[in-house]
């Protein structure tokens, strides 16, 4: 064990006792290592964070949906309950707008390190299901130098179903 540590000595001194420049070499590369997963953590965890703001607008999209169109699902209307979904440009933008309210008031949709964008709702009839589809963009920065750089974009995707009883 012994000379395993005096090896080790050896090769990461010269003759005079300094460091030499492999070394050097070695430590930046376990530098940049340790960044690269600490930026991959990072990233993770916003995304996690992201994600489950969205859940719970997706959630509170639907309540408020099947409130609307009560009286539509109370007189077995499926044709008057995908209407008020897909009824136009104007209701579309006013559900996306809701939902990137809501998800704002969890998560701040901009910061240092990131950026949310191009939020977007879709919904399919799939049987007797209503599937709401959440998708938006994150766009990672790192700071370098005193100057935001665009490091990595994430496409977030969620899709949830609404059951109806028609």
């Amino acid at each position: 064990m012994n000379r395993i540590y005096l090896k080790l000595k050896n090769n990461l001194r010269n003759e005079k006792g300094e460091i030499v420049i492999y070394t050097c070499f070695f430590i930046l590369g376990v530098i940049m290592i340790i960044s690269f997963l600490l930026l991959y953590a990072s990233v993770q965890i916003n995304v996690i964070n992201i994600r489950n703001g969205a859940k719970m607008e997706l959630n509170n999209l639907a309540a408020s949906i099947y409130a609307d169109t009560f009286h539509s699902q109370r007189e077995a209307n499926f044709t008057g309950y995908m209407s008020a979904l897909n009824s136009g440009d104007a209701n579309m933008q006013r559900f996306e707008q809701a939902v990137r309210d809501g998800l704002a008031s969890k998560v701040p949709l901009e910061t240092d390190d990131y950026r949310i964008r191009n939020i977007r709702l879709e919904f399919n009839r799939t049987g007797n299901r209503i599937e709401y589809a959440f998708t938006c963009e994150v766009q990672f920065f790192i700071t370098m130098f005193g100057n935001r750089y665009p490091a990595i974009t994430r496409n977030i995707r969620l899709t949830g179903y609404h059951n109806t009883k028609f």
